[in-house]
């Protein structure tokens, strides 16, 4: 096995250097080890956009190929990873389910007969969409 290269080397280190000590295998344990000692780094900036480059974090550069490496280290999305940062992406947004309408829909004579489970329930079901949009509505 090839003597592995610590955060600080890494960090000293062109894209090209990396590249080639990852072809070798030198960034094994680099990559396996959690980022305790990373350096400090200013992110650089689109200048098409001026707004900040998003950096790649260790699972995404242990996907890539050599030249996606490449591409991304000119592109200065490695930075934060060649200082010994690693960038977890945010969770994806979740958007909130679109209310659900069913067929029948009860009416306020209705819903003051119903429990609060009952209201829950029929809610949860969609009969009851016409009923919470009169009562926003101030209705």
């Amino acid at each position: 096995m090839s003597e592995q290269l610590k955060a600080e080397d890494v960090a000293r280190m062109s894209p090209r250097e990396i590249i080639a000590a990852e072809a070798v295998g030198r960034l094994e344990s680099y990559k396996s080890k959690p980022t305790s000692h990373a350096l400090p780094y200013k992110v650089p900036t689109d200048p098409a956009t001026g707004q900040p480059v998003p950096q790649l974090g260790a699972a995404a550069v242990k996907a890539m190929s050599v030249s996606e490496l490449n591409a991304a280290a000119k592109a200065g999305k490695l930075t934060a990873y060649m200082a010994g940062h690693d960038v977890v992406p945010p969770p994806p947004e979740v958007s909130a389910p679109a209310p659900v309408r069913a067929g029948f829909q009860f009416t306020a004579d209705h819903v003051a007969l119903m429990d609060s489970d009952e209201v829950v329930r029929f809610r949860a079901e969609g009969k009851l969409f016409d009923y919470d949009a009169q009562q926003a509505a101030g209705e």
